[in-house]
């Protein structure tokens, strides 16, 4: 590249021959636009990426190819609340270089099973690299496993869930079954979420918060070998980060509470006694206080525009959802959840993609004027063609299946049964990440 001479005045004035070249990769350019051009580039995180210390004799070409493609590319498709998805993808990378064990191949494995899938969809070499993913998994060791060891297992596991998720459909239930073997390994071993591997639990409680969303809707009577029992899905899991709360994980708290009040509000969970119902309404309100004041201290600083919005979404559609499950004014008067809801429509009409799938779910099902309707599909339209999004068929058709039943409803219909009843028309548990 010729660039200007840096200097004025005679200089200026020499021949041709004193132009310099100069030698600069797309990352210092990036670099340059964000010291010097508009605020939008100031908000953007440039990581300085260094070559990766991998010998990949043991690889073939095109299995070399997936793993640049993870790199690069594939690697934004994790789906965490707390961590930049290419931060967890290095920490992966990171994980199948350490030694060459069976849980690490584990790893590698799977990590090129889920690079195939996104790259080039379900076909057999997506379908053979999970196999072999899984047949090192049954290789590694259970029991007295090191803490390296223990992160391998939840990292092969989490990859193989998002494998079964990316392209989510009602063929196999298996993300369930990984995300609870990731959390077992977790709770019986010696990881800590304060330390180096506290973006890869993290990538865990934020599947399990979601899930536990989905087992409070779905209750499907079709019988399917791939789904757990629901006792096992019931399982929950409690680890959070010691210390003061990021306010993502923050947000993931409240939502993980909100299911645990929503699911005391069928009659037969409902407090018998006049008080005790006073008590559990008293806890709907501190617990809409708490949503409510995540806006004040907590929120992300200006410099993280991206989060500051996915966080504010996350708040809105958490508040209207619990409005509406719990049928009480009380908690929030209807003309303000309409307000809410207006401005909810104005930001999702600016974003330039919504990955995060349960408030693109929960908001997109309160569009009712054909206005935001389109907003609602315009979003996801533009959403699936980014890199890190994955598949929002059963999501659209369950928004669309939840207008439909608005639009034939000649009066109030209970939003939880309704809720209920599309997400358990779905033959496997369906999963908001």
């Amino acid at each position: 590249m010729v660039g200007k001479p840096s200097f004025t005045g005679e200089a200026a004035l020499q021949p041709l021959a004193h132009v310099h070249l100069v030698n600069f990769s797309s990352f210092d350019m990036n670099l340059h636009h964000h010291l010097t051009g508009p605020e939008s580039y100031h908000a953007a995180q440039l990581t300085l990426r260094s070559p990766m210390p991998f010998n990949p004799s043991h690889l073939d070409i095109a299995e070399n190819d997936l793993l640049q493609y993870f790199r690069c590319i594939a690697s934004r498709s994790l789906t965490t609340f707390t961590h930049d998805p290419v931060d967890l993808g290095n920490i992966i990378l990171q994980l199948t270089l350490l030694n060459d064990s069976p849980s690490a191949t584990a790893v590698l494995r799977a990590l090129l099973a889920l690079s195939s899938v996104h790259r080039d969809g379900l076909q057999s070499q997506a379908a053979g690299l999970k196999i072999s993913a899984l047949k090192a998994l049954i290789a590694a060791p259970k029991h007295d496993i090191t803490a390296i060891e223990a992160a391998q297992h939840v990292a092969a596991g989490m990859l193989l869930c998002s494998f079964e998720i990316h392209r989510a459909s009602c063929t196999s239930g298996q993300w369930m079954t990984y995300l609870l073997g990731a959390k077992r390994i977790i709770q019986a071993s010696s990881l800590e979420s304060s330390g180096e591997f506290g973006p890869l639990i993290d990538w865990v409680y934020y599947h399990d918060v979601l899930s536990r969303f989905s087992n409070l809707h779905w209750h499907s009577k079709i019988a399917n070998p791939d789904s757990p029992s629901s006792e096992t899905s019931a399982e929950t899991f409690s680890l959070l980060s010691p210390g003061m709360p990021s306010v993502e994980q923050t947000t993931l708290t409240l939502l993980s509470d909100i299911c645990d009040a929503i699911s005391t509000l069928s009659p037969e969970m409902m407090p018998p006694t006049d008080d005790d119902r006073d008590d559990h309404h008293t806890f709907l309100k501190t617990l809409v206080f708490r949503i409510r004041t995540i806006s004040s201290a907590e929120i992300p600083p200006p410099g993280h525009s991206r989060r500051r919005t996915m966080t504010a979404l996350f708040q809105c559609a958490m508040l209207v959802y619990l409005h509406r499950a719990a049928s009480m004014d009380l908690l929030e008067l209807a003309a303000e959840t309409e307000r809410r809801l207006h401005n909810a429509f104005a930001t999702l009409a600016q974003l330039d993609a919504c990955e995060r799938q349960f408030p693109l779910f929960i908001l997109g099902c309160e569009a009712r004027s054909d206005h935001e309707r389109s907003i609602v599909l315009d979003l996801i339209t533009r959403t699936q063609e980014h890199a890190a999004s994955r598949s929002l068929y059963l999501v659209r058709r369950m928004i669309e299946a939840i207008w439909i039943q608005d639009d034939l409803a000649k009066g109030p219909v209970n939003y939880t049964e309704k809720l209920s009843a599309v997400l358990s028309c779905c033959a496997i548990l369906p999963t908001f990440v």
